[in-house]
C-alpha cells in the first residue's frame, strides 16, 4: 500500500545497497545470479512480536497487525497500526500515538473500532490501513471498515474526507460518495487522491470535492456462503474504461503521475497510464479463473516479469525509473521488479517465519507494506509478526580498511590469525585454528590428515586431496568433493572456509573492496 513517488532512482538504491560480487564488481542484490550473494540483513526495528499496544521505547513497543507505513519528511516512521485502530509515530527510538483509540474489546480479544472525527485518542477508526502523506504533513488514511477516507492533521485532528461509514458504490460529492473496504490511498502532484476501493474492485479518484470511478465494475458473482451472492472481481487490460480489477490493495504513483496497482486478487501488478488511457499488466501471471472462484491462482516464481508469480501482492513503492518494491504477502517475501525482471530481495518464499538474519534466510509472516528510507533502508510492515522490520546491507566494521592480505570477518568482528587466509583457484583457505575456535569444530591431526568434528559428525581431509570423508553420528559414511585441496602455509594446514562455514549453517560472502571473507550466522 503505497503512497507517494519516492525521489530515489533504482541506480541510487543500487548505490545505497551495494553488494560486492565474487568478480569484484559492485552489484545490487537483484543483479546477482544467486540470492545468497546478497549482503542484505533483516532485523526487527520495533515491535515485541506479541499482539498488543504499548508506547514508549521503540524496543518495548507493541503493535497489533501493522498494516501500512510512510516515511515522514521531518524524520520518523508513520505506522498504521491496523489491529489497534490507531496511527502511530516512531521517531528517535520512541513511539507515540498520533490518533485513534479502540472502542471495545471483542470476545476473541480483538479491538473494535468506531467512526468519529476528533483529535488524538478522541478520534476513532475501524481497520485503518493504507496511508499517504501530503507535503504539509497531513496524513490520508484508507479507513477500511468505515468505508471512508480520513485525514489526520499533524496535531492529530481527524476529519472525514469522503464516505459516510456505510458500504456502497456511489460516485458524486465526497460527503455522498460511498466505498466498500478501501485499503490504500495515493496522492497525486495535483492533490488528487487515488483510492484502492478493494471490495468494489475499482480505483476511485477524489478531486475538486467529487469522487469518480476509474475502470468498470465487474459483473462476476459467487456464493461465499450458501444462498448469498457476493460480487467478485475480474481481470481485463486495455482501454481504461474497460479495465477490470480484483481486490486492488496497493497503489504507487510514478514520476509521470501514472499509477501502479497491486491487483491482489489477480496476483498481478498493473499500470494505469492516464495519458494513454490504458491499463496494462507489468508483472505477474495467473491461470484463468475457476468457476466462480474469487481469486486467480497465485504462486511463486522469479524471472521475467510476464512469467513471475505472486501470492496476494500488497504494498508497493515506485522508484523514479519504474522499478518497484513489492510486499508479496502470501509468499512472505519482499520482491523487486526492475528492468523487466522480478527477483526476491528477502524472505523465504512460501514459508512464514519471524527470525532475523541474512536476507535469504530471514522470515516474514504476511508482509503487507514497504517503505524506502532516504538512506536506502527498506522498512516492512510485517503484519503476522506484529513487527516493523528493516532490510539493510551489512555494515562493515568502522575501522576496516583494504589490505594486501585477505582478511577474515565474523559478523562485526575481524578475526586475527597467525597465518593469513589464502585464495587459491577461487577458494578461500583459513588456518585450522579458525575452523576450530570460531566455527565450533574440534580438530586433530593423524598422519598428515586433519580430522574435524562437530555434533558427532566427522570430516577427514588430507593435504593434496580434494576428497572429504564424512561419518555422521550414527556411523553412516559419505564423501564430499572440495573445489581445491587443503594447503600448507608457514607449517600450518589451511582448510576451505566455505565448506565448513556452510556445514555449520553460516553465510559466506567475499568482499572484494576490502579483500575480506565475511562469515555471518544465517539467523541472528
Amino acid at each position: 500500500m503505497k503512497k507517494r513517488w519516492h525521489m530515489l532512482t533504482a541506480a541510487a538504491l543500487t548505490a545505497a545497497l551495494l553488494i560486492p560480487a565474487a568478480s569484484g564488481a559492485a552489484q545490487a542484490p537483484w543483479e546477482q545470479d544467486a540470492p545468497d550473494l546478497a549482503l542484505y540483513e533483516v532485523r526487527t526495528y520495533t515491535g515485541s512480536g506479541e499482539a498488543g499496544y504499548a508506547e514508549g521505547d521503540r524496543e518495548d513497543a507493541a503493535f497489533r497487525m501493522p498494516g501500512s507505513l510512510a516515511l515522514m519528511p521531518e524524520g520518523g516512521l508513520l505506522v498504521s497500526d491496523t489491529g489497534n485502530q490507531r496511527l502511530r509515530v516512531v521517531r528517535e527510538a520512541q513511539t507515540r500515538l498520533l490518533a485513534g483509540a479502540h472502542y471495545a474489546i471483542g470476545d476473541s480479544g480483538q479491538l473494535a473500532g468506531a467512526f468519529a472525527d476528533g483529535t488524538g485518542a478522541e478520534a476513532f477508526f475501524s481497520t485503518p490501513t493504507g496511508i499517504a502523506l501530503r507535503d504539509d504533513g497531513t496524513v490520508l488514511v484508507a479507513d477500511a471498515d468505515n468505508h471512508a477516507i480520513r485525514a489526520v492533521a499533524p496535531d492529530g485532528t481527524v476529519r472525514t474526507v469522503a464516505g459516510d461509514g456505510l458500504i456502497g458504490n456511489e460516485d458524486g460529492k465526497t460527503a455522498e460518495a460511498r466505498f466498500y473496504y478501501p485499503t490504500d490511498v495515493a496522492i497525486a502532484p495535483d492533490g488528487a487522491i487515488y483510492v484502492a476501493d478493494t471490495l468494489n474492485h475499482t480505483i476511485r479518484r477524489i478531486s475538486d470535492g467529487r469522487v469518480t470511478t476509474i475502470g468498470q465494475h465487474s459483473d462476476r458473482v459467487t456464493q461465499l456462503v450458501p444462498g448469498y451472492a457476493e460480487p467478485i472481481g475480474d481481470y481485463a487490460d486495455g482501454p481504461l474504461e474497460q479495465a477490470l480489477f480484483n481486490e486492488p490493495s496497493g497503489l504507487a504513483l510514478d514520476s509521470k503521475g501514472n499509477l501502479y496497482v497491486s491487483d491482489t486478487g489477480n496476483q498481478r501488478i498493473r499500470y494505469i497510464d492516464f495519458a494513454a488511457g490504458t491499463v496494462s499488466t507489468v508483472a505477474g501471471t495467473a491461470g484463468a479463473y475457476e468457476a466462480l472462484s474469487p481469486y486467480a491462482e497465485g504462486g511463486y516464481a522469479d524471472g521475467p516479469a510476464a512469467q513471475a508469480r505472486f501470492q496476494a501482492p500488497r504494498g508497493i513503492v515506485a522508484l523514479e525509473d519504474g522499478a518497484l518494491l513489492i510486499a508479496d504477502s502470501g509468499n512472505h517475501a519482499i520482491r523487486l521488479l526492475s528492468e523487466g525482471e522480478v527477483r526476491t530481495i528477502a524472505g523465504t518464499p512460501g514459508d512464514a517465519g519471524s527470525a532475523d538474519g541474512v536476507a535469504s534466510a530471514a522470515g516474514f509472516d504476511r508482509p503487507v507494506d514497504v517503505a524506502l528510507g532516504p538512506d536506502g533502508v527498506i522498512y516492512v510492515a510485517d503484519l503476522g509478526n506484529n513487527r516493523i522490520r528493516t532490510i539493510a546491507p551489512y555494515a562493515y566494521p568502522a575501522a576496516l580498511q583494504r589490505e594486501d592480505e585477505v582478511q577474515l570477518l565474523y559478523g562485526a568482528d575481524r578475526l586475527e590469525t597467525d597465518t593469513a587466509p589464502v585464495i587459491a583457484k577461487g577458494t578461500t583457505f583459513v588456518p585450522v585454528r579458525v575452523i576450530a575456535e570460531r566455527l565450533g569444530y574440534t580438530v586433530e591431526y593423524r598422519d598428515g590428515e586433519a580430522v574435524v568434528t562437530k555434533g558427532g559428525r566427522t570430516y577427514t581431509l588430507r593435504q593434496g586431496s580434494t576428497r572429504v570423508a564424512i561419518v555422521d553420528a550414527s556411523g553412516i559414511a559419505a564423501q564430499a568433493e572440495l573445489l581445491a585441496a587443503p594447503v600448507m602455509r608457514n607449517n600450518r594446514m589451511l582448510l576451505p572456509v566455505r565448506f565448513f562455514a556452510e556445514e555449520a549453517g553460516l553465510d559466506v560472502q567475499w568482499l572484494p573492496d576490502v579483500r575480506a571473507v565475511l562469515l555471518r550466522d544465517s539467523l541472528f
